[in-house]
C-alpha cells in the first residue's frame, strides 16, 4: 500500500526550495515513505545542507523538519557499504530488493527508476502514488499491504468489530502472522498489536479467551511482541462500531471488507487515512474513550503464551 523510496541526502539536502518541496511529498498517508538509507540518513541530508551553504534560519527548519519526520522515513535494514557512495549503494540494494524509486542527483545513473528531484511530481509513473487500492485478501497480500506503515509505527491498533481467533469465525490469525513474521524479520523492535473488536454474545468472557488464547496464538507472535485484546459496545445513540481500521501513532488505513483472509479471487479496499484523522479514530478506543464503553477486562499474550488480564 505504501512505497518506500531511495532519496539521495545530496538530492534532498542541498537546497533549500527542494528539499521543503520533497519533504512534504513523503508520509505514511502520503501512500511514500523515504528509506532510512543509509541508517543515518537524517544526518547526512544535515550535512549536506551545511555543506551547499544554506543559511542558519534555514537550516535550523530543516533540522526541526527532519526531526518531526518520523511519519516519512522507514527502516527496513538495508544494507549500506560506506566505502562506496551513495549511488552505487542504492542500485545494489535495488537490486536486492526494488525501491519504488531513487531519487538522486546524477542524471546518468543506470536505473530506469531513477528520478530527478525535478521529476517528483504525481504524474509521474515512477513518483505517482494512490491513496487507495484492491488488496487481495490472501494472507500475505494483506500483511504486505500492512507492512511499511507498521514498521515507522511505535504504536498498533487493529479495529475490526469481528475480529476473532477462533478459525471457524474467519480466518483473522492467517494476515496477523504472516504481518508479524515479516515485520519480525525487517527490525529487531519488538511491538505490541491492540486488536479492538465488538462485543457479542456468542463472544467468551475474558477469562475463557485467556484460557483458549495461548493455544490460538501458537506460533503467531514472535520473540518481544505481544497482543492485546480488547472488546467493546456501542454507546446507546452513539457511533456505530462497524468500519475496519489499521491504525497508528503515524496514520492508517482503512479496510473495506475487514483484516480476515479470504479466497485469493476476493478483494479488500485499502484507503490511507489523514494522519490527523486516524488519531482521532484512535482515541475513540483509547482508556478514557466516551464513544464506545469498553467490556471486561483486556487479555494480553505473549509470545511465549503467557496470558495477563488487566
Amino acid at each position: 500500500m505504501l512505497s518506500e523510496y531511495a532519496v539521495e541526502p545530496a538530492a534532498i539536502g542541498t537546497d533549500w526550495n527542494t528539499f521543503r518541496y520533497l519533504i512534504e511529498k513523503f508520509g505514511a498517508d502520503k501512500g511514500r515513505l523515504i528509506s532510512r538509507f543509509p541508517n543515518k540518513w537524517e544526518r547526512k541530508v544535515i550535512q549536506a545542507a551545511k555543506d551547499a551553504g544554506v543559511s542558519d534560519v534555514k537550516m535550523a527548519s530543516i533540522v526541526e523538519r527532519l526531526r518531526t519526520a518520523k511519519h516519512k522515513v522507514v527502516d527496513v535494514n538495508r544494507t549500506y557499504d560506506h566505502e562506496t557512495n551513495w549511488v552505487d549503494n542504492a542500485i545494489r540494494e535495488h537490486g536486492n530488493r526494488p525501491f519504488r524509486a531513487i531519487v538522486c542527483v546524477d542524471a546518468a545513473v543506470p536505473c530506469a527508476e531513477a528520478l530527478l528531484p525535478d521529476d517528483c511530481f504525481d504524474e509521474n509513473a515512477f513518483f505517482n502514488a494512490p491513496i487507495s487500492r484492491d488488496i487481495a485478501r490472501t494472507s500475505d497480500d494483506i500483511a504486505d499491504a500492512l507492512l511499511l506503515i507498521a514498521l515507522v509505527a511505535g504504536e498498533i491498533d487493529i479495529v475490526d468489530p469481528y475480529f476473532d481467533l477462533r478459525p471457524a469465525r474467519g480466518n483473522y490469525t492467517g494476515p496477523l502472522t504472516s504481518l508479524l513474521g515479516k515485520l519480525a524479520a525487517a527490525t529487531p523492535t519488538p511491538k505490541v498489536i491492540k486488536v479492538h473488536f465488538r462485543s457479542h454474545d456468542s463472544r467468551p468472557p475474558p477469562n475463557i479467551l485467556a484460557q483458549n488464547a495461548p493455544a490460538l496464538t501458537n506460533g503467531i507472535l514472535p520473540e518481544g511482541y505481544s497482543l492485546e485484546l480488547y472488546e467493546w459496545t456501542e454507546v446507546p445513540g452513539g457511533e456505530d462500531l462497524h468500519d475496519r481500521f489499521f491504525l497508528t501513532d503515524v496514520g492508517g488505513l482503512m479496510v473495506g471488507a475487514g483484516l480476515a483472509a479470504a479466497r485469493a479471487a476476493e478483494t479488500a479496499t485499502f484507503t490511507l487515512l489523514d494522519i490527523t484523522h486516524a488519531q482521532q479514530l484512535r482515541s475513540r478506543f483509547s482508556p478514557n474513550s466516551t464513544v464506545y464503553t469498553r467490556v471486561g477486562a483486556a487479555v494480553r499474550i505473549d509470545a511465549n503464551g503467557n496470558v495477563e488480564l488487566f
